[in-house]
């Protein structure tokens, strides 16, 4: 990479960084150029972008930010960055389940709602449920009361309806 290519990369990396609600930073020493590019995929796949990063041109991304104490992270060999757009719980699962399946790989810390967090702090991340999962509970909290309303309503039109048959029965029966 040349002087113009790193800096237009800082540059790319400050915007992922600052459009997204979160990112991870991964240790991905040890992996197989095969495993690399399951990993690869599996991000694609989730929708997740996973790029890997000189430490020192992230931190150079990172710096006069709210989140640049997150560089200390930032240590040894490059770091595999998971970003995650605007549900990063989903990323975080993902990115959870990518290092269980690969022994290898380990999160370093990461960045939530523009502050550094830790991997234990990540992995608590993990195990929240999803934008998805918190929006489906709303509509269903929302929906119980209609449910149960129509619920009151077709049960004494039920017992009503069943005395009027029993009657007609009755009736054709005599």
């Amino acid at each position: 990479m040349n002087r113009v290519q790193k800096e237009q990369f800082v540059e790319e990396m400050k915007t992922s960084l600052n459009e997204a609600a979160g990112a991870l930073f991964l240790d991905y020493t040890g992996l197989t150029v095969n495993d690399t590019n399951l990993v690869r995929k599996k991000f694609r796949e989730a929708g997740v972008t996973y790029v890997v990063v000189k430490n020192t041109l992230m931190a150079r991304a990172m710096e006069g930010s709210t989140y640049a104490d997150a560089a200390t992270y930032l240590k040894g060999t490059p770091t595999g960055i998971v970003i995650g757009g605007e549900d990063p719980v989903a990323a975080a699962k993902t990115t959870f389940d990518v290092v269980e399946e690969f022994s290898n790989m380990k999160v370093k810390g990461g960045i939530l709602d523009s502050k550094a967090i830790n991997s234990a702090e990540a992995e608590a991340l993990s195990k929240m449920p999803s934008k998805t999962e918190i929006q489906a509970g709303i509509v269903g909290l929302a929906m119980s009361p209609a449910s149960n309303l129509i619920g009151q309503f077709k049960g004494p039109a039920g017992k009503i309806l069943s005395q009027i048959e029993k009657m007609i029965e009755g009736q054709e029966a005599a």
